[in-house]
């Protein structure tokens, strides 16, 4: 017969501040050891990317043009600098010739003004000679201007300018490099495309800045700490912040992970992840967990029985509760069959 000793008992309201055990030996009951793990499966949650606006990095097409050649692909990691795509533009080109060609006009209209000054001052050459050549100058100082100004709202930058005034030679193809080291994140053009100006190329994202939001149980929450780490499979993240509130309806805490190296989930995707928590515990039998007085306990054995032990539980999954308690360790014998009937006697004592 089971009997049921309470040791320095007080009030049936105050059990865990005692040792509640049950004495005795029944064959009915079936003990199994806990076993020790170092990564808790928090379980499968959905989870949203989030990234701020400093961390997208939008890549229009500069002028207008013909994809000559595409070096990047959707999610490539790619490192700043990196030529993506090659764009050719006949405008530009057309545009660069006129350049080029008053250019060259101007510089031997400078020579020929060099050559005509000493001539002009000694009277040598007639003063409407000279004057016209400083009138041509003028004109192709203008229409340089204006095709530099051109060439400028085409999209060639400043510097890419500059080289084709010093060079005089057409820049032929414009290069589009990597503003950033990330992943490609969309993708908008394909080889022989022809492209409007500012028409959208592709985004490069920063995905060491892009983070996770997911809704966690209350339990799971609270024994979270920001800067902990969190592995999403095996890929790293760490607890950027757990919201103050909960949410009445889920009875969840709103939690945002960091990704660590790689991006698990692109930015405003939605999707399912198997969450683990790099942290000691112990793995029981979901069949050895009970609820006592609002608690969830295991039955632990003992020289002289079944003593009551409570537990946090960290989490569950389909047959097995992850716990953590400073009275169980890595030889503990648990009461995983029959907890239900060793709880019975309890609170049949209790009654009593």
């Amino acid at each position: 017969m089971i009997k049921i000793i309470i040791l320095s008992f007080i009030t049936i309201a105050s059990l865990f501040a005692n040792e509640l055990v049950v004495v005795g030996e029944n064959p009915m009951i079936k003990l199994t050891k806990v076993k020790q793990t170092k990564s808790v499966y928090l379980g499968s949650y959905l989870a949203q990317g989030h990234l701020p606006a400093n961390a997208t990095f939008r890549i229009d097409a500069p002028l207008e043009g013909i994809v000559e050649k595409l070096y990047a692909n959707i999610y490539d990691n790619v490192k700043k600098g990196t030529v993506l795509a090659v764009i050719k533009s006949p405008k530009i080109l057309e545009l660069e010739a006129e350049y080029i060609n008053l250019l060259i006009e101007e510089e031997y209209n400078q020579n020929e003004l060099k050559r005509l000054k000493p001539l002009y001052e000694a009277a040598v050459v007639a003063k409407k000679q000279y004057l016209m050549a400083q009138n041509i100058s003028k004109k192709y100082q203008t229409q340089i201007k204006f095709y530099r100004n051109l060439l400028l709202e085409w999209g060639l930058c400043e510097n890419q300018i500059s080289i084709v005034t010093k060079t005089k030679k057409a820049i032929t193809e414009i290069k589009i490099y990597a503003p950033i080291s990330g992943k490609v994140a969309d993708l908008n053009i394909y080889p022989k495309m022809y492209l409007q100006r500012g028409e959208h190329m592709m985004s490069v994202v920063d995905a060491t800045k892009t983070h996770l939001e997911i809704s966690l149980p209350i339990n799971f929450a609270k024994e979270l700490k920001v800067g902990a780490t969190l592995y999403i499979e095996d890929k790293a993240v760490e607890v950027e912040s757990i919201a103050a509130k909960i949410d009445p309806k889920t009875q969840t805490i709103a939690v945002h992970l960091l990704s660590k190296k790689d991006m698990v989930v692109l930015p405003d995707e939605k999707k399912n992840i198997k969450l683990f928590w790099p942290r000691e515990a112990y793995e029981v039998p979901a069949s050895s967990i009970v609820d006592f007085n609002e608690h969830p306990s295991v039955f632990v054995k003992v020289k002289n029985g079944y003593k009551l032990v409570q537990v946090t539980v960290l989490s569950r999954d389909i047959s097995n509760v992850y716990v953590i308690s400073k009275e169980l360790d890595k030889n503990s014998q648990l009461a995983a069959s029959g907890a239900i009937a060793l709880k019975g006697a309890l609170e049949a004592q209790g009654n009593d």
